[in-house]
């Protein structure tokens, strides 16, 4: 029976653990294992044909002269972005500049700025690259925001250092004209570190990515640290630790949150005792998910070689690989997982929800060996990119991968928007010699599929295909180390990868025992489960995970 003190503080566990990814809302408890349901049908995507724009409307963005002082020294060529939402797609407290919007995209626009100049006026017409449609052809009332994206050093639109307007009410015609301004008249500042007494910020220069990059990288991690941490006469003085990798667009600040509920009364029945270091998984052109990438650097081997040694030194942490938990959610698992298959002497557990595409002929919903579109299946149906469920037979798209593209190109024509897509090439792709930039894996405007980069470079990491080839090396990992969680009906779609691996690990356990070979035994799983989306599965995996992870440490005598 757990204590009152403890009751009242799981709703707030849930919404802590939810943090680690970008989304998540409170589920119920993980129900038991059993096979997944077929996935359920998908309502029709496919889109009306747009007529020619018959009218001239324009938006014309200026930076007044009376806020010239907003540029500072820093750069003045970057690319003016306009947003707009109509009123009945914002949630409250949303704002136009709060996109991509997954569930409802709205309409962006924009255009390069090799001299913002203040006074002066740019303009956003025909020639502005267009999402979902010409501006044009907008017809409607909407909230609109415009912000000069010109910060190179960090991912998104909201970096700070970039200036934005105020958010105005706008209504546009299509069978007129309608000219609209807007004014560039706020600087979004650096944002500041929440402070917990149980909460340290830390960073350190990396030789290792320095050197790789030409310039001064650094990394950084929110460190939440247990009860007793800071008392002398506490019965330990080393700690086990977990690392937390946040799901896209997650960020090391998240450990605030994860701070609070190791202090809480009554959570130390639930939350595991351990020293819990929230990793910073950003870099200009995305989430880096800690692979050893041409683009990001290697980020792979400064955590293990660099960063968690001296961690481990600032923060009294058991230097042994049993004593590291790794975790993360959606983006997060995939990089957990990864972390944990191609580093098995560093990290001793892994905890893995809703993961990135584990297998590469399940690409969310589409195959990239054997389609020729990333946007259309073989039958010319659009392909779906994020859904969410209407009955129990039945989910409705939201966004389509072509409407992605779409976006990520509005945000970021030469593939550094730092959005998915552009994300994982930033992750799986060589560097284009002439770009510079990583060579994309589908050109953004047909969805055309570049075969030589998906079996070149993309296939390196296909989890469930490097299982297949190394049986001998992965399954015992899998077996004995890893847990893996996945929803049925992952928004995503990612289940379809988590299942395909599951497939190969069985695959290969069958192939094993019929070679007489001996199978490892652990305490590892694959799990879909049923009717859980990729939101609610990033909660409900947690609070089943603080009992599994009190249990893997009790069982090394490390809690």
């Amino acid at each position: 029976m757990l204590s009152p003190e403890i009751v009242r503080a799981l709703p707030m566990l849930a919404l802590t653990m939810a943090c680690m990814s970008v989304r998540g809302f409170a589920a119920g408890q993980v129900p038991p294992a059993q096979s997944a349901p077929p996935t359920p049908a998908v309502v029709d995507v496919a889109k009306p044909v747009v007529p020619a724009a018959p009218t001239k409307d324009v938006i014309r963005v200026t930076l007044p002269k009376e806020s010239a002082a907003l540029l500072g020294s820093e750069s003045r060529t970057g690319r003016i972005l306009v947003f707009l939402a109509a009123e009945s797609a914002l949630q409250p407290g949303e704002e136009p500049l709060d996109a991509p919007f997954f569930d409802s995209p709205q309409p962006m626009y924009s255009v390069a700025v090799s001299d913002l100049v203040p006074g002066a006026t740019v303009t956003l017409g025909a020639d502005a690259i267009a999402f979902p449609e010409p501006i044009a052809m907008l017809d409607g009332t909407y909230r609109i925001q415009a912000v000069f994206d010109r910060n190179d050093t960090e991912r998104g639109h909201l970096a700070a250092g970039n200036l934005i307007s105020g958010v105005s009410t706008v209504t546009f015609h299509r069978d007129q004209s309608d000219p609209h301004e807007l004014a560039l008249t706020v600087r979004i500042p650096k944002p500041e570190l929440p402070t917990e007494p149980n909460l340290r910020w830390f960073e350190m220069k990396s030789a290792i990515l320095s050197r790789a990059a030409g310039r001064d990288v650094v990394m950084r991690a929110g460190v939440a640290l247990p009860t007793g941490w800071d008392d002398p006469n506490f019965r330990r003085r080393m700690f086990p630790a977990v690392y937390v990798v946040p799901g896209f667009g997650g960020r090391y600040t998240s450990a605030s949150g994860i701070a609070r509920m190791l202090v809480t009364p009554g959570t130390r029945e639930v939350m595991p005792q351990a020293v819990w270091i929230v990793l910073d998984p950003e870099t200009a052109l995305g989430h880096h998910g800690f692979v050893d990438s041409p683009a990001n650097g290697p980020w792979a081997k400064a955590l293990t070689e660099e960063f968690i040694p001296e961690l481990e030194r600032q923060f009294r942490l058991i230097p042994r690989s049993e004593a590291r938990i790794i975790t993360g959610h959606s983006s997060g698992g995939w990089s957990s997982l990864w972390l944990q298959l191609t580093h098995p002497e560093t990290f001793g557990a892994c905890f893995s929800s809703s993961p990135d595409p584990l297998d590469f002929s399940k690409f969310q919903a589409g195959d990239l060996y054997a389609d020729t579109s990333i946007f259309t299946d073989s039958d010319g149906k659009e392909r779906p990119s994020y859904r969410v469920p209407l009955t129990k037979q039945f989910d409705t798209t939201r966004m389509t991968v072509r409407d992605e593209a779409a976006m990520e190109r509005v945000l970021g024509p030469a593939r550094n928007s730092g959005e998915q897509w552009d994300a994982w090439s930033a992750m799986w792709s060589m560097l284009d010699p002439v770009t510079k930039l990583p060579r994309p894996m589908f050109e953004s405007v047909t969805g055309t599929i570049d075969h030589g980069v998906v079996r070149n470079e993309w296939s390196r990491y296909d989890i469930a295909a490097l299982l297949r080839a190394d049986p001998a090396r992965y399954v015992p990992i899998l077996r004995e180390r890893v847990r893996l969680l996945c929803g049925a009906r992952d928004s995503y779609y990612l289940d379809r990868g988590v299942q395909g691996l599951k497939d190969a690990l069985q695959a290969a356990m069958t192939s094993m025992q019929a070679t007489g070979q001996m199978l490892p035994d652990g305490p590892g799983y694959i799990e879909i489960v049923p009717e859980e989306t990729h939101d609610t599965m990033g909660t409900a995996s947690r609070l089943r995970w603080n009992a599994e992870i009190r249990e893997y440490l009790q069982s090394r005598k490390l809690n």
